[in-house]
């Protein structure tokens, strides 16, 4: 193999490598997002258990306080939920990305045709895998919005009962 065909080896590597990269920094994100939505269902469950240890739930407040907690965290075990399968994808893509790289390597070293097709398919299978965890934290980020939403309205609608 002459040093042009290594070179040439190494920049149809390159694409994954991108897409590696590409996955990592929405990983990031979605890992941090993943650490908060996991981080308030912990709060609210604490919230709850001092509520309802308290002396305080013949309080309209606690009460109203108790049935907002028991609403949102169905939702954020939900959205937690979402998270969890894009981050799952996304790192299943991040490895699909690696072996497509050993399979591109191996078609130029073999000369193989089909071994050329395997890598091509593995590429675009993990292009597929990042795509489909992009999909699951955009889903996840609708219902972040609608539950501020709600948290939102519930609030500015207790003024006419306290």
């Amino acid at each position: 193999m002459s040093a042009a065909d290594v070179a040439k080896t190494i920049q149809l590597i390159i694409a994954p490598v991108v897409l590696i990269t590409a996955c990592a920094i929405i990983q990031g994100s979605v890992l941090g997002r993943f650490m908060y939505v996991g981080q308030r269902m912990r709060s609210l469950v604490s919230e709850r258990l001092t509520l309802l240890h308290s002396d305080k739930m013949e309080d309209a407040f606690s009460r109203e306080r108790l049935q907002e907690i028991d609403r949102q965290i169905p939702l954020l075990k939900h959205r937690h939920r979402l998270l969890q399968r894009g981050v799952l994808l996304i790192y299943s893509a991040i490895s699909i990305f690696l072996i497509s790289m050993f399979a591109i390597a191996l078609s130029v070293a073999s000369n193989l045709g089909g071994i050329a097709a395997l890598a091509l398919m593995l590429f675009l299978f993990g292009t597929c895998l990042l795509f489909g965890g992009v999909i699951f934290a955009s889903q996840e980020i609708r219902m972040s919005h609608q539950a501020i939403c709600y948290e939102a309205d519930r609030v500015t609608s207790l003024s006419q009962f306290f």
